[in-house]
């Protein structure tokens, strides 16, 4: 039986996005290169107000989740 659905989905995206950025001292080596990626990528995830992400150069999508049927009739 052929019936009309309506359901949320959940996408999850994967972006590559270049902006300059006024890194931590803390982040940052002898040599003024970032040493700590893991650090400053959870420091990035815990200050969004410190970068604008704008237009993606590179977007893919990685996966779609449906989440819920809101309706079917």
């Amino acid at each position: 039986m052929q019936k009309t659905v309506k359901f949320s989905v959940e996408r999850t995206t994967e972006a590559e996005v270049e902006l300059e950025l006024t890194v931590p001292e803390e982040f940052l080596d002898e040599d003024g290169e970032i040493g700590d990626e893991d650090g400053f990528c959870e420091w990035l995830n815990d200050n969004p107000g410190e970068w604008e992400l704008s237009e993606p150069f590179f977007e893919e999508i990685q996966g779609t989740t449906v989440l819920e049927i809101l309706n079917a009739y």
